[in-house]
């Protein structure tokens, strides 16, 4: 009996053991993934990989295919209650979530632009892979591989990620890694108050490039509540013209962040490129808030929202004359704007042309919008229709007169809303007068374009804010 039953208890002792060796081989491969997610954080947090791409489509592409490869492989089964229950529900719940987030962004106004219906297959195959994760985990009936369950796991960052990049293609927000985390690369401290005090660096010579100070106009006036801004300082302003250098105010649009204009408008390149032809003389870049938050639209107007509009005519200004001292004058500064960032723009030049007399409005709209013209009127003017036309650029443009005031309208070729807005604009400002300029480029309503756009439009702006005196640069555009 005692061979017996030792014959019958070897298998029950092989069957228990490799499930034991399973469960510490997943144990290790578990940890070490920890680990290796643990240590790429640590680099990317340290700046390892800030200057890795994300504007490639090719790449974006291929992760989006690969995490939908893997997406499918692991949900793939033959078991008839996975294909006629599980499945099912699982891509109906996602299918109503992503219908439920969409909607949330339209009725809470956080993305008014419109976007591609793409969006909805990337964003679902993200979020398909997030729920159908642990779905594939927990199955135990052996028909669910290894391979299976790997593939699961993988296709979650995968597909994240595919996402991600493929919409970050269509508005250029980060084109770098650096810029998703927030590494601008700004001085800040008491660095940056060395700098504008005139010690530039330990040796006291003043920069070779133009340099990103994290300097932040305060709303002493206004008390608007914002995110801090940065400023872009030229080689020049460490010379002995400060005083005199002109000023551009860089406005984002909405959802956006200050620094996209100097990151993904590269404005700090092409601020840095005119200086370096024009002996380190070149526009200060003032990158300030004008919503308060990454979704917040304010539209640059005094409103339940903020006094955005004192904060941009009184406390910024200012900021400028005071703490960067720099001389006001109305002649050499403007403001520059892309989509909500260009109304805003528009808006504030024609309403103060004693502070500012230069624009550049980049896919901008035609007045200051929240989306439907009666949540505008209540949530913006508090219901004055007095106060919405004072604010209405048509209406400005036909009953003021301006001199000095310079408009530039820009708009992508694939954005066919803001090429509309920017001829009717245009034909305004021209049959009031005012020195006017438009064109199409490449690019749609996103930064690809604002960055070609403000590369092609600052020669000539500097010129007619009298940066040098110099002539402007052929090619440009002509004006309206």
């Amino acid at each position: 009996m005692g061979i017996y039953h030792a014959v019958l208890a070897a298998p029950e002792r092989t069957r228990h053991r490799r499930p034991r060796g399973r469960r510490v081989a997943a144990a290790v491969a578990t940890v070490a993934a920890g680990l290796a997610a643990t240590g790429l954080t640590w680099a990317a947090l340290g700046g390892a990989f800030d200057h890795v791409p994300l504007l490639d489509r090719a790449v974006a592409v291929g992760f989006e295919a690969t995490g939908c490869a893997l997406l499918l492989a692991a949900l793939w089964s033959r078991e008839r209650r996975w294909i006629t229950r599980t499945l099912p529900i699982l891509l109906l719940s996602v299918a109503v979530l992503v219908g439920a987030v969409a909607l949330t962004l339209w009725i809470t106004a956080t993305v008014t632009d419109a976007y591609p219906p793409s969006f909805a297959l990337w964003v679902g195959a993200g979020f398909a892979a997030l729920a159908g994760c642990p779905l594939v985990l927990r199955r135990r009936d052996g028909r669910s591989l290894a391979w299976r369950k790997a593939a699961a796991v993988v296709a979650v960052p995968a597909t994240i990620a595919g996402a991600f990049m493929l919409i970050d293609q269509q508005y250029g927000i980060w084109p770098q890694i650096g810029d998703v985390l927030g590494h601008s690369g700004a001085i800040g401290g008491q660095q940056a108050h060395d700098l504008i005090g005139g010690v530039a660096a330990p040796g006291g010579d003043p920069p070779a490039n133009g340099v990103i100070v994290s300097l932040d106009a305060p709303a002493t006036r206004s008390h608007f509540r914002h995110r801090p801004g940065v400023v872009f300082l030229p080689p020049a302003y460490f010379g002995p013209a400060r005083a005199t250098l002109p000023v551009l105010i860089m406005l984002v649009g909405s959802p956006g962040t200050p620094i996209n204009w100097l990151k993904s408008g590269h404005g700090q390149a092409t601020d840095d490129a005119y200086a370096a032809a024009h002996n380190g003389r070149a526009p200060v870049l003032v990158v300030v808030d004008q919503n308060g938050s990454a979704t917040g639209d304010t539209e640059c107007i005094d409103s339940p929202q903020g006094n955005a509009e004192t904060y941009l005519t009184v406390d910024v200004p200012a900021f400028i004359t005071g703490t960067l001292q720099i001389q006001h004058n109305p002649s050499s500064w403007g403001i520059a704007g892309f989509s909500e960032g260009g109304t805003c723009a528009l808006d504030l030049v024609l309403g103060h042309p004693d502070i500012y007399r230069h624009v550049i409005d980049f896919g901008g709209d035609a007045r200051p919008n929240l989306g439907s013209p009666a949540h505008t009127l209540s949530a913006l003017f508090g219901g004055s229709l007095a106060a919405e036309q004072a604010h209405d650029p048509a209406w400005l443009l036909s009953t003021r007169r301006y001199s000095g005031v310079t408009l530039w309208f820009g708009a992508g070729a694939d954005d066919t809303r803001g090429i509309a807005v920017g001829e009717q604009l245009a034909a305004d400002a021209t049959r009031a007068g005012l020195v006017t300029h438009r064109f199409v480029d490449t690019g749609g309503h996103n930064w690809q374009f604002a960055s070609v756009g403000f590369a092609r439009v600052l020669p000539q702006l500097c010129d007619e804010m009298a940066t040098s005196g110099l002539a402007p640069a052929p090619g440009h555009p002509h004006r309206a």
